[in-house]
């Protein structure tokens, strides 16, 4: 582990340990990049010092040393791939890096705002269990003695709600379905028992509005991951969870270009027939719906229900829904001017 020299180098790049494993099968595409400070102190009463406002610059930009690229964050004692178990340990490994190593980006604040970013989250349609304000998963929360060293992990603040999700299950005339819920074909049986009925499922639905308060509106601005968490420990003790793969769509057109079918099939994992969904993708278990691909009608619903209430919706965005009957149910921004209009 060695400095940056400010003089002679300016930029770093490093592939991880999980990253030169997908280069040497052939499967990095890089997509996205994100910029970190972790190895900045803005307030350094935080470091055992005070200081002026106008010396902190010159302190963070011309007196911190850097320290070049880690590239690996785990020991060799831990995943040593010696043809037994690689596989597994790989997949660990990957997980490990995309949890702990620089697991908080820098986001984007509103130019107009001197709040700070947050979260806005409305149960449309469930409500929450239980909540923590912690992550409980795949931690190593306390010291873990290995012969003379210990290991732990930080907790990352990340709030944690539990819900309950009840499919509901009635007997029917296969003749003449009705039931008091939506069927799900998919779960309900074709099967007539002797008693000349059959069985028909409906699963509940959870309906959340999230937004960002304080920072850029922007279409498509959070990423969704599902993970497994399983009864399995790592190779420390602490509990593992492994990522689910959502189903990729087959796009006929990326980046302007037309695409060769057989291409579109690869680029998807259909280039040796229909997709099945093992215990892998997340759509095995649940299918989850973003933005345009909800319905609006259930959209609309879910609100009326909750004007029935006595409930509004705060959006932070000022987000509008163009159902009828639904005069007032989303309130205006609450920072919002409410000086009248100019008219001419």
């Amino acid at each position: 582990m060695t400095f940056f020299n400010p003089k002679e180098e300016v930029l770093d790049i490093q592939l991880t340990q999980y990253g030169r494993h997908l280069l040497s099968k052939g499967e990095l595409r890089p997509e996205y990049y994100a910029f970190f400070d972790e190895g900045i102190v803005y307030d350094s009463i935080h470091a055992g010092f005070e200081e002026n406002k106008n010396d902190a610059e010159k302190r963070i930009q011309d007196d911190t040393p850097r320290l070049k690229t880690r590239h690996c964050f785990t020991g060799r004692d831990e995943f040593l791939f010696d043809g037994v178990g690689d596989i597994k340990d790989r997949r660990e490994i990957g997980i490990y890096e995309r949890l702990y190593a620089l697991p908080e980006p820098l986001g984007t604040s509103d130019l107009a705002s001197t709040k700070l970013p947050y979260f806005n989250l409305t149960f449309l349609d469930g409500k929450i269990k239980t909540s923590t304000t912690y992550l409980t998963g795949n931690v190593r929360d306390v010291n873990i003695p290995t012969g003379s060293t210990t290991y732990s992990h930080q907790l990352l603040k990340i709030p944690q709600l539990e819900l309950d999700l009840e499919y509901k299950i009635a007997a029917v005339d296969p003749v003449d379905k009705k039931a008091r819920f939506e069927i799900e074909p998919a779960l309900s049986t074709n099967k007539v028992y002797t008693n000349g009925l059959s069985v028909v499922v409906g699963p509940e639905e959870i309906l959340l509005m999230v937004e960002e308060g304080n920072a850029t509106c922007d279409h498509k601005n959070f990423d969704i991951e599902v993970f497994e968490m399983l009864d399995t420990t790592g190779s420390l003790g602490e509990k593992t969870i492994t990522p689910l793969s959502f189903l990729k769509p087959m796009k006929m057109v990326e980046n302007n270009i037309l695409l060769d079918p057989a291409e579109a099939r690869r680029r998807s994992g259909r280039s040796s027939g229909p997709i099945t969904k093992d215990s892998s993708y997340v759509e095995y278990y649940f299918n989850i719906d973003v933005d345009n691909e909800v319905d609006r009608s259930t959209v609309c619903e879910a609100i009326t229900k909750f004007k029935k209430r006595g409930k509004n919706i705060y959006s932070p965005c000022g987000i509008d829904f163009d159902c009828p009957d639904l005069k007032d149910a989303i309130s205006m921004d609450i920072y919002d001017s409410d000086a009248e209009d100019d008219r001419c």
